[in-house]
């Protein structure tokens, strides 16, 4: 009976087994089909793939886009000139182009002079030639440029506008006067005149030189001459000798501007008024001696001439930080030795500059290196006469976006007033009672609980 019991938990138990291997191998089989499908399946997307890639890179070749033709297209480059102001006749030839003939007539053209500003001045024929069919002016126009292009090759032509003399220097005014004294020394400057030319800047053009054309009347113990730096714009004039109030209370000097043009020079004059004064200025007053009525005294009375220089109208300025200028004005105790000459002194490079250095003002630039906050600026200022002074300007630089007033003094120190400290205070007691309050609620919810635990 044991044998048999045993005997069939044996039977069952391999039973069991095998249903079991049975189950697994099935298992196993059926993964198995799977992925051979699945790989089966993939290689036909694969080569799809493949072959998609292959075909869109052969398509890209064959066909190239209109951004690779344009990157591909050949840039020719040509230039000309063009006079300026040309009197014709029209049109006339400015030259060829590096262009077949035969193929000339495949390319488009556009560009200034042909279909932009100024339009119709220009045109190129079947030939290749550039013709000109009006006038440019130089100070509107330094440069025109034509394209003409095709599917291949785009010819830039630069036609540059010469510059011809149309423009004389003219000096800043028609006539300096000044006053000096028949004592003043031998080659001090006596006045600076100034002159511009709107030819081309660089140009012979617009060079030019100063010289002294005449002196009426003609001073026999002086001789005026005048100055001028290669390149510059100013002349000073001066005399060697002395100058002498008996002999001419006034003098005339024609002051004449002639540029360095090729084909003519162009000029124009200035003339300056020199009045002399004696070394003194005398007082006379004749009394009568009370001793003798035919005698009669003569007092003279001397008055010292105190001259000063020109001085800043006002010390102090202001601006805001977003402003980049800002204008000073000068005043002058001699009326007759116009114009100013300013010119800054001391560490300034990279934070401050003049827009221009002649005038009764002038426009001081500030650079982006310059924060908010007070500045001095020291300027050296001059007359025509040669008297000068330093002036010092305070320039106070302010945030205006953080403060609307940019006059107001800045203080290191913080000054509260009386509003500012009771504000301040009665914060803080607002600020204590809260507290206070905070500090009695959480009492009163401690006893709370600690009175509950005692009755449970």
């Amino acid at each position: 009976m044991y044998f048999q019991r045993n005997l069939v938990k044996s039977s069952s138990f391999g039973y069991i087994k095998k249903q079991q291997s049975a189950c697994f191998f099935t298992s196993t089989l059926k993964q198995s089909r799977r992925r051979i499908k699945q790989q089966s399946l993939s290689l036909p997307k694969m080569e799809t793939v493949i072959v998609f890639l292959i075909a869109s890179v052969c398509i890209q070749c064959a066909t190239p886009s209109k951004l690779h033709i344009r990157k591909n297209r050949a840039w020719i480059v040509d230039s000309l000139s063009m006079e300026e102001e040309h009197t014709g006749p029209f049109p006339y030839k400015l030259g060829d182009l590096n262009i077949e003939k035969k193929v000339i007539e495949e390319y488009s053209i556009h560009g200034q002079g042909i279909d932009k500003d100024p339009k119709g001045i220009l045109s190129v024929d079947r030939n290749g030639s550039v013709y000109a069919h009006g006038k440019v002016d130089y100070e509107e126009y330094k440069r025109l440029r034509i394209t003409l292009s095709n599917k291949h090759t785009i010819v830039a032509v630069d036609i540059d506008i010469m510059d011809v003399n149309d423009h004389a220097p003219v000096f800043n005014r028609d006539v300096y006067e000044l006053t000096v004294d028949e004592s003043t020394p031998q080659g001090n400057p006596l006045v600076t005149v100034l002159a511009t030319d709107n030819d081309q800047p660089g140009s012979a053009n617009a060079q030019f030189t100063l010289r002294i054309v005449s002196v009426s009347p003609a001073a026999s113990g002086a001789l005026f001459f005048i100055q001028q730096r290669t390149g510059e714009l100013t002349g000073t004039i001066s005399f060697n000798g002395s100058l002498d109030y008996q002999e001419s209370q006034k003098y005339r000097i024609l002051v004449e501007a002639k540029d360095h043009g090729e084909k003519m020079q162009l000029s124009s004059t200035s003339t300056v008024i020199l009045n002399l004064i004696g070394k003194h200025n005398l007082l006379t007053e004749r009394t009568r001696d009370g001793g003798d009525s035919s005698v009669f005294m003569k007092q003279v009375g001397v008055t010292e001439s105190k001259e000063t220089g020109p001085m800043l109208e006002a010390n102090e300025l202001a601006m805001c930080l977003s402003e980049e200028t800002v204008d000073i004005p000068a005043i002058n105790p001699d009326l007759y030795s116009p114009p100013l000459h300013f010119q800054l002194t001391g560490d300034v490079q990279g934070k401050w500059r003049l827009q221009s250095n002649y005038g009764p003002s002038v426009r001081l630039i500030k650079e982006s290196a310059v924060r908010a906050g007070d500045h001095e600026v020291t300027l050296e200022i001059s007359d025509s006469q040669g008297q000068q002074s330093v002036q010092t300007l305070s320039l106070r630089v302010c945030d205006c976006d953080v403060s609307a007033r940019c006059t107001a003094l800045r203080n290191p120190t913080i000054k509260l007033n009386a509003a500012a400290i009771a504000v301040i205070i009665i914060s803080v007691l607002v600020l204590l009672g809260v507290l206070l309050m905070l500090c009695r609620f959480r009492t009163d919810i401690y006893k709370g609980l600690v009175d509950g635990a005692d009755q449970s």
